[in-house]
């Protein structure tokens, strides 16, 4: 209560029902949730632009679109896995693979807990407060974009942006939203040209020159371009890393090599028995040469050419460009000891047919012995004899 009356809100007369409605009982039982449509009517703008960025996608994103949904995989293309029937407006319900795959608890705690920022103001905002410097602040940020996955807070933090801002010098390095949310927009994904297809030519200048301009503010031109182009060109070359190791993890299932194999796991939550290795793979229950896979799509991809754009040259080389490489080493060095040992495997199943004898041989074998144990017991011969003719018999028939 007391942080509401030091809001904006309170100072111009909004209270609790105009947000929250007049059902108590309903707010309680969390039937009723404030979200961001709630917020649209007086924040329309915001609202809007929001809707347009990333973070207007959040729980949908990771469908990449339907594009990277395979007719094989018995899923038809169509605008309504991420739209609301007959609507721009993207769905809430969460179709991402990964998230389907954790228990009620993890997707709550671990997911939504960014993810929600789709359909959540206070996720930046906090609740019940209209505190700007908070959410300008780059701690809030981090608090999702940080990690193995995405650490730009880490980058931001590292480099010569955030050493300067965090030894108080403000004014003088740009933080998160000097960048991404420029003149207090709230799409932040203005100026980001990664995302975008390599076929919208007009489209990626247009994003790339607005992020010149903003660059431009404190360096020249020719030096914003020349590390923008950079990290381009950085983030194909690791991308192309990433391609060459999914050729061979594709290689490797077409020739029955990964165990478990996809029919050996737990169903996906998406695609049954199928082989996933793109948007949708988990990482849970693969086999190891897919777990070195994911690391390098998941981690050191993204921090080779995001370090880049967020001016971190460790995040750029040691976190992202070296563990890349590496991990593509060890799946070639993994692929290569899958064949050898498959092989291997082949050669042996091989000569045991070649030394295996016949139904026939087999019946006709398990008589001589029969008859020679028998003359045994009954002290005809001799244990010796008896070792001798067994060991005469089973030569005659080449074992």
């Amino acid at each position: 209560m007391d942080y509401w009356k030091k809001s904006v809100h309170f100072e111009k007369n909004i209270f609790c029902a105009d947000c929250h409605g007049k059902d108590i009982e309903a707010n309680h039982e969390k039937r009723i949730r404030v979200d961001a449509s709630r917020c649209g009517p007086c924040h329309k703008k915001a609202l809007e632009e929001h809707r347009l960025s990333k973070h207007g996608i959040g729980m949908t994103t990771v469908r990449a679109c339907t594009r990277g949904i395979e007719s094989s995989a018995g899923k038809e293309k169509s605008c309504t896995f991420c739209h609301k029937p007959g609507s721009a407006e993207p769905v809430v319900h969460a179709e991402c693979a990964m998230f389907l795959a954790q228990s009620p608890e993890m997707q709550r705690q671990g997911c939504n807990s960014c993810h929600i920022v789709e359909v959540r103001c206070d996720t930046c905002h906090t609740k019940h407060g209209t505190d700007l410097s908070l959410a300008k602040n780059p701690a809030t940020c981090g608090s999702c974009h940080m990690g193995p996955d995405h650490p730009q807070v880490e980058m931001w933090e590292s480099s010569p942006h955030g050493v300067i801002y965090r030894h108080g010098e403000k004014e003088r390095a740009p933080s998160c939203v000097t960048c991404h949310m420029s003149k207090g927009s709230h799409n932040v994904s203005r100026g980001i040209v990664i995302s975008l297809p390599e076929g919208a030519v007009s489209m990626r200048k247009q994003e790339r020159e607005f992020m010149v301009n903003i660059c431009a503010g404190c360096h020249t031109e020719v030096l914003a371009k020349r590390n923008l182009d950079d990290a381009d060109r950085i983030e194909k070359a690791s991308r192309q890393l990433l391609e060459e190791a999914q050729q061979i993890v594709e290689g490797l299932q077409k020739e029955g090599l990964l165990y478990p194999s996809p029919s050996e796991r737990p169903p996906h939550p998406l695609f049954g028995t199928s082989f996933v290795i793109g948007p949708h793979m988990l990482y849970e229950n693969l086999s190891f040469v897919e777990s070195l896979f994911f690391k390098m799509k998941q981690f050191y991809y993204g921090s080779s050419y995001k370090g880049a754009f967020h001016q971190s040259p460790d995040y750029t080389h040691w976190y992202g460009n070296a563990p890349l490489k590496l991990t593509l080493s060890e799946i070639k060095s993994e692929a290569a000891l899958l064949r050898q040992v498959n092989t291997i495997r082949q050669r042996v199943d091989n000569l045991s047919s070649l030394c295996r004898p016949a139904e026939g041989e087999v019946d006709e074998i398990k008589k001589k012995l029969g008859e020679l144990r028998e003359r045994r017991l009954q002290g005809e011969i001799t244990e010796k004899d008896f070792e001798t003719g067994k060991m005469k018999i089973l030569k005659e028939k080449g074992l």
